[in-house]
């Protein structure tokens, strides 16, 4: 047995970690959510990864993205790859390194085996598609919305739905607030955890 796996069996029974395990997983956006929720769900035994963003690990990514100094200038995608295998080598991550619109999200949820979606982006526009498109397809997403600022996590909220969960303060924008990692590690947490609630719903 692999070592991570019997880690795992600490934590979970072997029916809860085979739904882990066999679970197909999309993450758009490898930035703050992105990578953060990415870590998060590796240590809980996700192997089955596509991740998709178009830009590079800068400096200013630093304050709250899973990355680190020697990887500025790499494709995030990339570079979140190889932080999450890092945790656990097992791992099977897809990566595609281009920007998301509404025909290349139908094409992919078309075309690859995806159970649930993971939406991290910035622009709120796209936010809108992603979250339109996988409803209007059936497909099971989480996103968020209000990551930013300080000094109040106690106000991040869970919207769930059929097929869906919203998580985040629903309030502030990055638009207006800074992004700051203690908010933004908190929200992707909870993404996360909504990623496990939805598995497990009925193991």
């Amino acid at each position: 047995m692999k070592k991570f796996k019997k880690m795992l069996l600490s934590y979970f029974n072997k029916n809860q970690l085979s739904k882990i395990k066999n679970t197909n997983l999309l993450i758009i956006g490898c930035g703050g959510l992105g990578s953060n929720v990415a870590n998060n769900l590796i240590r809980c035994g996700f192997e089955k990864f596509i991740l998709i963003d178009y830009d590079r690990v800068s400096f200013k990514n630093l304050n709250r993205q899973f990355f680190f100094q020697h990887q500025c200038g790499e494709r995030k995608t990339t570079a979140l790859k190889k932080n999450m295998l890092k945790i656990n080598p097992d791992i099977k991550i897809k990566i595609i390194n281009d920007k998301i619109d509404e025909y290349k999200l139908e094409k992919i949820l078309n075309n690859e085996k995806i159970d649930i979606i993971i939406e991290a982006v910035d622009c709120e526009k796209t936010k809108k598609m992603i979250f339109e498109k996988c409803l209007y397809l059936n497909k099971k997403i989480v996103c968020a919305s209000g990551i930013a600022g300080t000094g109040d996590c106690e106000n991040i909220k869970i919207k769930r739905g059929k097929n869906f969960s919203i998580v985040g303060d629903m309030k502030k924008s990055i638009k207006k607030y800074k992004p700051l990692a203690p908010k933004v590690s908190a929200v992707a947490s909870f993404q996360a955890d909504e990623v496990l609630r939805m598995v497990l719903k009925n193991a």
